[in-house]
């Protein structure tokens, strides 16, 4: 039988990102993991193998990997497997691919259920914030009104939220364009 894998504290610097990582994220997305972890802290654990160098190779995580580094933390919370090749492979593909799409239907109810300060914190691309917008009307209300965060350059024709005036336009722009 196979040992349990084990949750432990790991070294930051002694992890080693997976070669081919098949998820993408964009400076916005990674943005707002950086601010979550800022706020509510390290909630979910990297998956790490040992390699033959005694490092621990990433298998899942690499983007939280990345922000815990950016954010200058010592150590990161892993879930340390012992696995061959194979199995470090197929948990990889597993770990990174294997995710639901959230539909307007199921999103819409949860997210009305939140105050207007949670609901503003939280990152919703693009696609998904229209479909929002088309779904329900009192959600979009919702979304609508919102406060855009502090850090948003208000003068950027380029990076107008739907609740945000372009100061170039006088007008509401109905997405989030983030370069």
């Amino acid at each position: 039988m196979k040992k349990q894998p084990k949750l432990e504290l790991i070294p930051v610097a002694d992890c080693v990102g997976l070669r081919r990582n098949p998820q993408f994220l964009t400076p916005k997305q990674m943005d707002a993991l950086k601010n979550s972890i800022e706020r509510d802290g390290f909630l979910c654990p990297i998956i790490v193998r040992k390699n033959a160098e005694d490092k621990y190779e990433i298998l899942a995580g690499n983007h939280r990997w990345m922000a815990a580094s950016e954010l200058n933390h010592e150590t990161i919370s892993a879930v340390v497997v012992e696995c061959d090749d194979k199995q470090a492979q197929r948990i990889a593909v597993n770990t990174n691919t294997v995710h639901g799409d959230p539909t307007a239907e199921l999103l819409a109810p949860f997210l009305a259920g939140m105050d207007d300060d949670v609901l503003k914190s939280i990152y919703l691309d693009k696609e998904t914030l229209d479909e929002l917008l088309n779904f329900d009307a009192i959600l979009a209300e919702r979304l609508k009104d919102l406060e855009p965060p502090p850090s948003l350059d208000r003068d950027s024709v380029r990076s107008p939220l739907p609740n945000c005036v372009c100061p170039k336009c006088g007008k509401k722009h109905s997405s989030v364009v983030l370069d």
